[in-house]
């Protein structure tokens, strides 16, 4: 007996990749939803969960079977995440804090699962496909800070940047979570509805753009000041793991580049294909940045390290075992 539950005990190495897995699912099926609505496959089924009333599957037409293939790929997400619990439970040592944000993936595919259902059944309405993509950065979130703690170790940590930078970084988490819900926006008023028929908020189109547009450029603004700022301070660069400056390089890129598509898709009449590329940009940008921002703090035995060499934000952040925040402020109390 001792021996069979030695051979199901994973290991820390072991689960953060069952975490960077679920991760990587989570990103893939927000690109798969995308692609039903950009093909015009939202309603390819009629019902749910079943395709048609009297069909559970049906692949009879090309928009049935993009919209089939991205509820079978739920199942594929939910066997990850269903992967990502059990091995917290079985992880050695064991860790509370991972169990807690496992199982907040798993509330999340569930609510995805009835979200989809809903929208569905209200005929895509925008509202309900905003709600889709913005549980959908909920989850990714969610799974950014699952394998952010799996590989670093438990207890409290501490702030390694100055007040400052950390408020700046919040802002940084802040915007870009403004930026999926701006972007819905856009995209309810847009020409892509997931079917021909669907409703769409009425706004105008140059109206939602611009202030989508603004949001980017206050982001934007707020990583260049961030950038300044630990860039005058060598020792920021080396604190905590040593790689915040380099983080901080990463999201500045991803921003710039998710910019560049954003201004290209609208100057082409928003191709669905270019579409594709802003959302996976948009799901990289929330993820870099609430990965920027967890590496502001450290375990405090190394921040107390780092403190010896340049200032250390006397602001301490307790991250015990289960305390972890889910969302759009998970990452804000830089755990």
């Amino acid at each position: 007996m001792p021996r069979t539950a030695e051979r199901l005990t994973v290991r820390p190495a072991t689960y953060r990749r069952l975490a960077v897995a679920a991760l990587g699912m989570l990103v893939a099926i927000v690109i798969t939803g995308a692609a039903v609505r950009l093909t015009g496959s939202g309603l390819g089924c009629s019902d749910w969960p079943n395709c048609e009333p009297d069909e559970f599957l049906a692949v009879s037409t090309p928009n049935q079977a993009i919209e089939q293939l991205n509820r079978l790929f739920t199942g594929l997400v939910s066997l990850s995440v269903a992967a990502a619990v059990l091995g917290s439970l079985r992880r050695r040592p064991y860790r509370r804090d991972l169990v807690w944000l496992s199982l907040g993936l798993v509330a999340g595919v569930i609510g995805q699962i009835v979200l989809g259902g809903i929208t569905v059944l209200v005929e895509l309405h925008p509202l309900a496909v905003a709600g889709h993509f913005v549980l959908s950065m909920v989850l990714v979130t969610n799974a950014v800070v699952l394998v952010w703690r799996a590989g670093r170790p438990p207890g409290r940590r501490r702030v390694v940047v100055d007040r400052g930078e950390l408020w700046l970084s919040r802002a940084a988490v802040t915007l870009a979570w403004c930026l999926m819900l701006t972007g819905p926006a856009v995209t309810g008023s847009g020409p892509h509805a997931g079917d021909a028929a669907s409703p769409r908020f009425g706004w105008a189109i140059p109206d939602v753009v611009r202030i989508h547009s603004i949001n980017m450029w206050v982001f934007l603004a707020v990583l260049v000041v961030l950038m300044v700022r630990l860039a005058r301070r060598p020792a920021a660069a080396t604190a905590g793991d040593g790689r915040i400056l380099r983080r901080a390089w990463v999201v500045l890129a991803v921003v710039v580049a998710q910019g560049g598509i954003g201004y290209l898709q609208y100057a082409l009449g928003i191709p669905a294909w270019i579409v594709l590329l802003h959302i996976l940009g948009a799901t990289t940008v929330l993820a870099t940045t609430v990965w920027f921002h967890l590496g502001t703090s450290a375990p405090v035995a190394a921040a107390d390290a780092a403190g010896s060499d340049h200032h250390t934000s006397t602001d301490e952040v307790t991250s015990a075992p289960g305390g972890a925040p889910v969302g759009p402020t998970a990452a804000a109390s830089a755990s």
